[in-house]
């Protein structure tokens, strides 16, 4: 049997991987492909060139897949972290993000350099800013739109890595999460402040830090202030999915009913639940890793690279066919990328910065994760 390469670590306290929340983790990117495809490419600055109707109506809140993605990571990156010291989880984040993200935007810009059309356009000053992962910082669009969540767990990273350099993670994570959650509330509901948000990533941190709370509950056994802290970040989500209800309002001038909205967080929550609750009993098999590991990849290859394909194929095949192509090549080439450039990537990454770990300032990990 082929072995796979390994991606992040999610295995339980005995030891298995839970391979329910690597197929929550491709049914999240799935969920974001079709809506894209299906839905906002040509209702939302006309990407694409024809509609999919009804289908693309069903989708209208594909969205919340990346909310999904926020709570896996706040399980999973919580996780990791309490057994690296800063280094150890920086370099590991750094070689997980890197080599597919370098890979799939050069991809990107080259699709984009010859075939798009405004209102995609690209350059070679943008694809070097986008080199660094924060384009804007250098007055440079995201090579591709999906790319502004990415920069939203970097800020998340760059906190837990804080937490783990201070001491504070692993040692007092449920006060840690607690502060969040308190400034989450703050600046949500009284303070707004854009500054503030973007700081502390008050607009998503709940999903984050509702993830983090069910591994320390999943974990180490529930608590009153756990459950408190969980409840907490729970309504907070609702929050944030109804001022994302009202930001599709102001783009698109339409968007689904509150209930609507708020039943589909609740759905999203309760999946993340039972995948992390049931998912140690079942056995991770291969396909359930690949499916979980081309996640990435394929969120970050699909967008403006699948626009580009279904405008230059749907005149001759049909939209219809023309989507599920682009949605079978993006799968393709994220397989590719998962299996073929990051397990390279990764050794290459630590063989350059593992060496300089004898010279950095090192906190000591309390417990032993497996290897990513």
């Amino acid at each position: 049997m082929r072995k796979f390469p390994p991606s992040v670590d999610q295995t339980n306290a005995q030891g298995r991987r839970n391979g329910l929340l690597d197929l929550l983790r491709f049914a999240a990117a799935l969920m974001v492909v079709l809506y894209h495809f299906l839905y906002r490419g040509a209702i939302d600055g006309g990407y694409l060139e024809q509609s999919y109707g009804a289908a693309g109506d069903a989708i209208s809140l594909g969205y919340l897949g990346v909310n999904l993605f926020f709570m896996i990571s706040g399980y999973v990156i919580i996780w990791s972290a309490s057994g690296r010291d800063w280094y150890g989880f920086s370099l590991s984040r750094l070689a997980r993000l890197y080599p597919a993200h370098l890979v799939a935007m050069t991809i990107t810009a080259i699709t984009m350099a010859m075939w798009a059309t405004p209102p995609l356009t690209t350059s070679f000053a943008q694809w070097l800013a986008n080199l660094t992962m924060l384009a804007p910082l250098f007055g440079q669009n995201f090579m591709d739109g999906a790319y502004w969540s990415i920069v939203i767990e970097l800020l998340f990273y760059a906190w837990v890595m804080i937490g783990l350099f201070t001491g504070v993670l692993p040692r007092h994570t449920d006060l840690a999460l607690a502060v969040w959650l308190s400034l989450v509330v703050a600046n949500n509901l009284f303070i707004g402040s854009r500054p503030f948000e973007l700081l502390f990533l008050t607009e998503y941190g709940a999903y984050f830090a509702f993830g983090a709370l069910v591994w320390r509950m999943t974990s180490h056994g529930p608590s009153t202030f756990r459950l408190f802290l969980a409840g907490l970040a729970l309504v907070m989500t609702l929050h944030t999915a109804e001022v994302q209800r009202y930001d599709v309002i102001l783009r698109l001038d339409e968007a689904s009913s509150a209930t609507a909205t708020a039943s589909a967080n609740l759905g999203i929550i309760a999946l993340f639940l039972l995948a992390a609750i049931l998912g140690g009993r079942f056995k991770a098999g291969p396909w359930m890793l690949a499916l979980g590991g081309i996640s990435y990849p394929l969120y970050l290859i699909h967008q403006n690279a699948g626009y580009i394909l279904i405008n230059l194929t749907a005149p001759g095949l049909g939209k219809w066919a023309a989507l599920t192509l682009a949605i079978g090549l993006s799968l393709a080439v994220s397989w590719w990328i998962y299996a073929c450039i990051e397990p390279g990537g990764r050794s290459i990454i630590r063989a350059l910065f593992t060496p300089a770990a004898r010279y950095l300032p090192r906190t000591t990990a309390c417990v032993s994760v497996p290897a990513e």
